[in-house]
This record gives structure tokens, C-alpha cells and sequence, in this order.
């Protein structure tokens, strides 16, 4: 468990980066929702991968000098949404997409009382619930009543989540932290389970983003594999290698033509 300092400083560093990233380049009276792939996938290659393992969210990948996100898609959509900004702040922190706080916030990233997962979970929720708008929506559904009632809190909360794209769970807490929903409020302990059986009672309409939309594409990666063949920068079985559990049939292809290769040079060195 990291010290109250060090979460706090991260914290705080995250805030900070995810103000400057959104008005850098978006805006500050936005919400990113889906579109957070978008976004990343125009800055780096994003590949996705369908895998059961509950524990697995996503990755950075760096070959080559190349950087690879990896998503896996059998998370539900919201937490797949999640996972891409998670893995933007990893990105962020090297490219300047900060502006003019870019020095600054990379400085800061060096001091022991920094910690890096925590940086880049806040600057997930930060990024994609910026304060100005979780604030606002907040207050109009409150009405600034001094002591909202239960259900009205949960149906604010499931607007905050569906026009972010983000998990319940995320909302509560970063309301939370932005002063807006007590401690005490039995629904910030809920995890996304009890949300979902909320929903359920409720008689709120099922939500696409509650469910995992499974596919995988490793376009990237394959295209990425067969420049550096062409370039003579990887040879046919190291790209066979890199590629086979990804894209067996290509990696079928280059181990192939090497056997061609081989056969033609009679016992000489294949590349």
C-alpha cells in the first residue's frame, strides 16, 4: 500500500495532466465517452485481444521503437473505455501531449513520491470525468438539494456513467473526490455488481456499455512485423516468432518461405 503522501501527490500530478491534456487538445466542457479509443489510436497502434483472464485489462508494449497499446475486449465496454485511458497516460507522459505543463508534469514524475499506476488510474477518471462537467451535471441533478434523497443520487450517477462511458463504480468514487458525495453514503462502497442489480430493480433499460463486445485485430502488429521483413530488419522466423499467436497464418507464410529459401541456397544462411 503506497503512503497517504505519495497517493496524494500522484493524485494531485494526474489532476493536473488530465486539465492540461483535455485543454491542450480537446476542451475542458466535454465529455471523451467512447471516443477515448479514437484518440488513442491516433497517437500509437492499438491492437485487441479477447481474453478471459479477469485480471487482465490491457498493456504498453514497446519493440522497436514502436509502442503498442494492447485492450482486451472481453471487458465490458465500460471498463475497456477505462483501460484505454489508463494506458493514454502512459503514453502522454513521453510525447508532450501536455502543452506547455508537458516539462513540468514529467519533472514531477521523477520524484520518489511519485507512483505511476496510481498517476495513470486517477488521470483515467480525471480525463475521462473532467471536474467542470462531473460538477455540473452533479448540481442540476441534485438541484442543490441539501439532502438528496438516495434515488435520486443512483439515477445521477447512472447519467454521469452512461454520458461518460465509465464504470459506476468510477463515477462514485471520483464524485467523491471532488467533494460532491459523502464518505458516508452507502453507495460508495457499491461495486459494479450492485450497480448492475440496481439497474436491474430500477427498471432502468439495459445499456450496450454494461456488456463486452469481444473481437480481436492484430492488423497493426502484422503490418507493423512485415516493414521491418521488408526491411531486412527482422528476419523470417523471428517475424513467424512474433506472430504466432496472433496471426498464425501469416506466421505459417514466413516460415515458408524460409523453408523456400533454404532449399534454394542449399544449406546457406536465411534471413
Amino acid at each position: 500500500m503506497i503512503s497517504a503522501d505519495k497517493k496524494a501527490f500522484s493524485e494531485n500530478l494526474a489532476e493536473l495532466a488530465a486539465d492540461a491534456f483535455l485543454g491542450t487538445n480537446f476542451g475542458l466542457e466535454l465529455f471523451i465517452g467512447a471516443d477515448i479509443e479514437t484518440v488513442l489510436a491516433e497517437r500509437t497502434a492499438v491492437i485487441y485481444q479477447n481474453s478471459d483472464d479477469p485480471t487482465y485489462a490491457g498493456a504498453s508494449i514497446h519493440y522497436r521503437q514502436q509502442t503498442f497499446v494492447v485492450l482486451n475486449t472481453h471487458q465490458d465496454l465500460r471498463a475497456r473505455y477505462y483501460s484505454a485511458a489508463h494506458e493514454l497516460w502512459h503514453l502522454a507522459l513521453g510525447a508532450k501531449w501536455f502543452g506547455t505543463a508537458s516539462a513540468m508534469i514529467e519533472a514531477q514524475t521523477a520524484l520518489n513520491l511519485f507512483d505511476a499506476e496510481r498517476a495513470a488510474n486517477h488521470f483515467a477518471a480525471a480525463v475521462m470525468l473532467p471536474r467542470t462537467m462531473v460538477s455540473t451535471t452533479w448540481q442540476k441533478a441534485m438541484q442543490n438539494q441539501k439532502s438528496p434523497e438516495i434515488d435520486a443520487m443512483c439515477a445521477a450517477i447512472v447519467r454521469l456513467a452512461n454520458l461518460s462511458a465509465m464504470p459506476y463504480v468510477a463515477v462514485t468514487r471520483r464524485l467523491q473526490e471532488l467533494g460532491l458525495l459523502s464518505s458516508d453514503v452507502k453507495l460508495v462502497k457499491w461495486h459494479e455488481k450492485d450497480w448492475l442489480a440496481y439497474l436491474v430493480q430500477a427498471n432502468f433499460p439495459p445499456s450496450p456499455l454494461n456488456q463486452p463486445a469481444p473481437f480481436e485485430s492484430f492488423n497493426v502488429l502484422a503490418d507493423f512485423v512485415e516493414g521491418l521483413v521488408q526491411k531486412k530488419q527482422l528476419t523470417l522466423i523471428e517475424a513467424a516468432n512474433l506472430l504466432a499467436h496472433t496471426d498464425p497464418k501469416r506466421a505459417n507464410r514466413y516460415l515458408k518461405r524460409r523453408q523456400q529459401l533454404m532449399a534454394q541456397q542449399s544449406g546457406g544462411t536465411v534471413e
